[in-house]
């Protein structure tokens, strides 16, 4: 039984990213089914994820035991239902207004800390350390990349420093900046690229594995399908589009 639901896995996992792989040549029907798969499991997932670990785990168990404090978010919880009956709507105000409210609490320390303050934190480095003795204790590296981090941060803030006019002393730090601000995005693209490689790389490794025996050829199969349906696709769309020309 475990063999058997290891290789109809392989065969679907197989087919539906063929499927998708499929839109790099032309939008086509066996695409539109892998999408609405890939929607309506995760709306599916994300209701009964909500039903059982939200409303049944923190609503009716603790209500069923004695502890009705859930009851009051709950009854707010509801009220933005209501949102759906213009002459209610009125009533879901209470229940945004608690959304906010705790959302915002709990965001904006957090978006402090980890934005600003974790920021300034990880610019400001020392160029050396004293040793136990009170002796400098040089590191090279450090010192450097000390160095190279506050040029970089103050040439940065220099570009972004819009009161005045970016000529002379202010415009040669300024272009500095723009340097380090083209090695980031430079460092941030190349870093997103290859993660993207990196799950490319993942789905082509499943296919491959898919594609042996063991799996019973699921992959090569599923592929010689796709080329199917879309070589019928693409006939039966350059059939149509020769009638409407006539």
């Amino acid at each position: 039984m475990n063999e058997t639901m290891m290789i109809l896995g392989a065969w679907i996992a197989s087919g539906l990213t063929l499927f998708i792989l499929s839109f790099l040549y032309e939008d086509n029907p066996l695409f539109k089914v892998a999408e609405h798969l890939y929607l309506g499991v995760s709306v599916g997932y994300s209701l009964a994820f909500t039903i059982f670990n939200v409303w049944w785990a923190k609503v009716v168990l603790p209500i069923s035991v004695g502890d009705f404090f859930p009851v009051i978010p709950s009854i707010l919880g509801l009220l933005l239902v209501t949102r759906l009956h213009p002459k209610h709507s009125w009533m879901s105000r209470y229940g945004f207004a608690l959304i906010m409210g705790y959302a915002s609490g709990l965001a904006i320390p957090a978006t402090v800390t980890t934005s600003f303050l974790k920021q300034v934190e990880g610019t400001i480095q020392p160029l050396f350390r004293l040793a136990g003795t009170g002796a400098v204790d040089w590191n090279w590296g450090v010192a450097i990349s000390g160095i190279l981090l506050a040029v970089g941060v103050i040439s940065t803030l220099f570009y972004f420093f819009f009161s005045v006019e970016h000529k002379g002393v202010i415009k040669k730090i300024s272009r500095v900046g723009i340097y380090f601000l083209m090695v980031y995005m430079g460092a941030s693209f190349g870093t997103t690229v290859m993660g993207r490689f990196s799950l490319l790389y993942g789905r082509f490794f499943d296919l491959y594995t898919y594609g042996t025996p063991k799996y019973s050829y699921a992959s090569i199969v599923m592929l010689l399908v796709v080329i199917a349906v879309v070589a019928v696709f693409v006939r039966k769309g350059a059939k149509n589009a020769q009638e409407n020309a006539h």
